[in-house]
């Protein structure tokens, strides 16, 4: 009797070691990249920092290549909490008039602008209002310096953009600015653009090199110009609501891990603008450099569109110090 009773005991300790003690909190992040975008990248590497620093406390699971919709699905999942976060790009300038002044062409010269920017009070300033929405915005990724492909013709100025239906996302200044160049533009869910050019619904599209690789667009577009006609940061977004509920210290690692995956997405993308225009080439497409000066001088009247459309008194003032912290 006394042997079946340290028997058991013993059974017991080694049955509460192996229990593995269940995460605090559970989120899932969601976007539509596959493995080679940068949403998926940086997804990676926030959950690695998140889940190491917490030590358990926060778990991420990860849901990568549209499994819960787009992005705007994504975003306005996370805003009524049907997502716990999410990585959305250009829809967010539909819930948040200060990120349409992100959108203004030619705005941002380099990452380093970019950083300087994005990663100061302002960047943080502007992010604000989602907060009034149920959103907590936790970090600017990278998307990239945008460029264009299509399957008619070489752009090199503004008007080899005439008569091609251009898709853009569903985000109102991107379709103005190809107004203004004088493209047709075509919203549209970046989900459903591979088969739009297969089947020829569209002609062209535009975005940075890393998206265009990993969506395999190099399989359906015969040209590729290099344009870099806007820079377009990648928004981490959480549901306030769930963050607000979390202790402070996971509040934090969930914070500095979503500054420090953002240094880290930009690196990825200088790597990948050295890299990949020759990759894409290498599939077959046409490259080419477009006249970024005639393009500059097209699209300068957007600015004061874009400040015109915007909701906030400041949005002049607040584009101009984006535009001086490029010095």
């Amino acid at each position: 009797m006394k042997k079946l009773c340290v028997f058991l005991m013993l059974l017991s300790a080694v049955s509460l070691g192996n229990t593995v003690q269940a995460a605090d909190f559970t989120i899932r992040l969601a976007h539509n990249h596959s493995e080679e975008g940068m949403y998926y990248k940086g997804a990676l590497k926030f959950i690695e920092l998140v889940e190491e620093r917490s030590g358990g406390k926060i778990k991420v699971d990860h849901y990568p290549a549209g499994q819960l919709g787009a992005d705007r699905d994504i975003q306005e999942g996370v805003q009524l909490g049907t997502i716990e976060a999410g990585i959305s790009s250009s829809p967010v300038a539909l819930i948040n008039d200060y990120f349409k002044l992100l959108d203004a062409p030619y705005l941002f010269v380099s990452r380093e602008h970019v950083a300087k920017v994005l990663d100061s009070e302002l960047g943080q300033k502007i992010a604000k209002p989602l907060e009034e929405i149920g959103i907590k915005h936790l970090g600017y990724w990278e998307n990239g310096f945008r460029q264009i492909t299509n399957n008619v013709r070489p752009i090199n100025t503004p008007e080899d953009l005439a008569g091609i239906k251009l898709r853009t996302p569903e985000n109102p200044v991107r379709m103005t600015t190809f107004k203004t160049l004088g493209a047709n533009p075509v919203p549209m869910s970046f989900k459903e653009v591979f088969g739009a050019l297969q089947q020829g619904v569209i002609d062209g599209q535009e975005n940075p090199l890393a998206t265009i690789y990993q969506a395999s667009l190099q399989e359906v577009q015969k040209y590729l110009s290099l344009t870099g006609h806007v820079y377009s940061p990648t928004h981490l977004l959480m549901n306030k609501e769930l963050f607000d509920s979390m202790p402070e210290d996971l509040q934090q690692i969930l914070v500095d891990a979503g500054r420090e995956v953002a240094v880290y997405t930009r690196q990825l993308g200088a790597e990948n603008d050295a890299r990949l225009a020759d990759v894409i080439q290498e599939a077959g497409v046409e490259v080419n450099q477009a006249d970024v000066k005639a393009f500059v001088s097209k699209a300068k009247p957007v600015w004061q569109m874009i400040i015109e459309d915007c909701k906030y008194d400041d949005a002049a003032e607040v584009l101009e110090q984006f535009s001086a912290m490029a010095d």
